[in-house]
């Protein structure tokens, strides 16, 4: 008997020990879990992309046009007047001469120095002027009487643009007795350069846009007066003529 209660005692004390822990852990406030120290972001620079407006426009760079060669180039207007012979009685000497217009269609104020030559039939080349007394240049002057007419030194330099800025001038040459063909070449009139080869050498020459006038003297020389007639052009060539020389 003392056995069985002795059984019975123990049981009813664990009951009342695990009663006392339930109410026990009721009422304990429940650990407070530490909070885990940050860790501090890497510091990164970053940059705020900046937007254009939704209307606004992206303009392509502007192209740079460059000129062309064909845009460099000019040439101005050449009117040769009639060519005459001139006898002087004092020298008896006879020259060549004619009057002349430039004028400056270009575009542009240009600065000029026109050359004239004159090559005649067996190859002989004169410049203006070579030879030709100053009184003979005044005495066809006086005797043409044109008050724009002035001498070839004038010319030189600037011409302006437009009709009423052109230089109009005479142009003299001292000429051999047998001379009855010739061709009279003005260059500098013109920015146009070339380069030719020559067939027999092979040789290269750089050469100009040139105004070209080819001119005879019908029948004898001796005695003619008045103006001397071009020569007559064939079906593939004009006269006068701009050339490349």
């Amino acid at each position: 008997m003392i056995s069985i209660h002795m059984i019975h005692l123990t049981q009813i004390f664990t009951q009342m020990m695990c009663t006392l822990a339930l109410s026990t852990s009721l009422f304990q406030t429940p650990p407070t879990a530490s909070p885990t120290p940050a860790t501090p972001a890497a510091h990164t620079a970053t940059e705020t992309p900046v937007q254009a407006p939704a209307d606004a426009q992206v303009k392509p760079p502007a192209a740079v046009k460059s000129r062309s060669k064909s845009e460099n180039k000019w040439t101005l207007d050449y009117r040769p007047g009639p060519m005459r012979l001139y006898h002087d009685a004092v020298t008896d000497s006879e020259f060549l001469y004619c009057t002349y217009t430039i004028s400056n269609r270009s575009g542009k104020d240009r600065r000029i120095a026109p050359r004239w030559e004159l090559l005649d039939e067996s190859g002989h080349l004169v410049l203006s002027g070579q030879e030709v007394p100053s009184e003979i240049t005044r005495a066809l002057m006086k005797m043409l009487n044109d008050p724009q007419l002035v001498e070839t030194s004038a010319v030189l330099g600037e011409i302006g643009q437009g009709e009423e800025n052109a230089k109009v001038g005479i142009v003299v040459f001292a000429i051999e007795p047998d001379v009855r063909e010739f061709s009279m070449f003005v260059a500098g009139l013109s920015s146009e350069r070339s380069t030719l080869k020559n067939v027999k050498t092979g040789e290269l020459s750089n050469a100009r846009k040139t105004f070209r006038v080819d001119y005879r003297v019908p029948g004898e020389r001796k005695g003619f007066s008045g103006e001397l007639p071009l020569v007559t052009p064939d079906a593939t060539s004009t006269n006068p003529s701009w050339v490349q020389r």
